[in-house]
């Protein structure tokens, strides 16, 4: 190796300059999913947008009220019978548990 191998190259492509308006509206467009960057649209375009075609809102699910984590202990014969019975009906094991309590539930009303 020569010192000519050590020389610092030039880079192959000038780094883009971009404004830090560009960037947010890239940041924006990314977070919304389109692929369409807004370094890549003309200044005019950008400057033509508002702030309400940039933002969407979201809407943050429902959250399901009463659920919490429960510890119990089964019989390993029981726990088997459950998981067939999940594989069977393709429910989940927990809500199996939250059906057979509703329906002694009502049973005791």
């Amino acid at each position: 190796m020569s010192l000519l191998n050590l020389k610092k190259s030039k880079p192959l492509a000038k780094p883009n300059l971009r404004t830090v308006e560009d960037f947010i509206d890239d940041a924006l467009l990314y977070a919304q999913g389109k692929v369409d960057f807004a370094s890549k649209q003309s200044t005019e375009e950008n400057s033509k947008a508002t702030a309400a075609n940039c933002v969407v809102p979201l809407k943050k699910p429902d959250k399901v009220q009463g659920m919490r984590h429960a510890t119990f202990t089964l019989t390993p014969q029981c726990i088997d019978m459950l998981a067939e019975l999940a594989a069977r009906t393709g429910k989940a094991k927990s809500a199996l548990i939250r059906e057979w309590i509703n329906e002694q539930h009502q049973k005791l009303d």
